[in-house]
């Protein structure tokens, strides 16, 4: 499951990151506002690490993976809402970064808790490499589906992702209480 919280955070976050800046040109932004907003992306998605961290260890991994499949909602929610507005296409974009770093720390600590010490390196190579190879194939994916649909229907699709994660992470969280009881 952890490694579906990470690659499932990481293909929607770059399925709708990697086309921003296409479409942006498209609709007359110039390349400062292209530069800004994914200078601000970068900010959410590295920025609030230490804090992320701390609300994963005291809310819990899967809590956590189900904000940031919230955070990640929002955010592909407003790419649809956003249509060319700059302004509106930074949040989107700050959103998802956030979204992002939620649920690739929560992913990624359950991740390594879940495994013994000599396990890890390996595990978490294999956690990377999966995590890689979505956000590419969603990176291809997205500029096929931005060409023939449009960008309001590459967020859409995004925001279905995130909401199957979210559903993936609470039947997770039911398991876990069933397996308690």
């Amino acid at each position: 499951y952890a490694i579906v919280a990470i690659a499932g955070a990481h293909g929607v976050m770059v399925a709708v990151m990697a086309m921003t800046p296409v479409h942006l040109l498209h609709h007359g932004a110039d390349l400062q506002i292209i530069g800004l907003t994914i200078s601000l992306h970068i900010a959410g998605m590295y920025a609030f690490a230490p804090f992320v961290g701390r609300f994963v260890g005291r809310v819990g991994q899967v809590p956590a993976v189900m904000v940031g499949s919230v955070v990640l909602g929002a955010g592909t929610v407003v790419s649809v809402v956003a249509g060319y507005v700059p302004s509106l296409i930074v949040v989107r974009l700050f959103l998802l970064g956030v979204g992002w770093n939620i649920g690739l720390i929560a992913g990624s600590s359950m991740l390594t808790g879940a495994v013994p010490g000599n396990a890890r390196v390996e595990v978490q190579g294999t956690a990377d490499l999966t995590m890689s190879f979505c956000g590419g194939m969603a990176a291809f994916a997205s500029g096929f589906v931005k060409q023939a649909w449009g960008f309001h229907m590459l967020a859409n699709a995004a925001t279905l992702l995130a909401g199957l994660l979210l559903v993936v992470a609470y039947m997770h969280s039911l398991r876990q209480r069933l397996a308690q009881a």
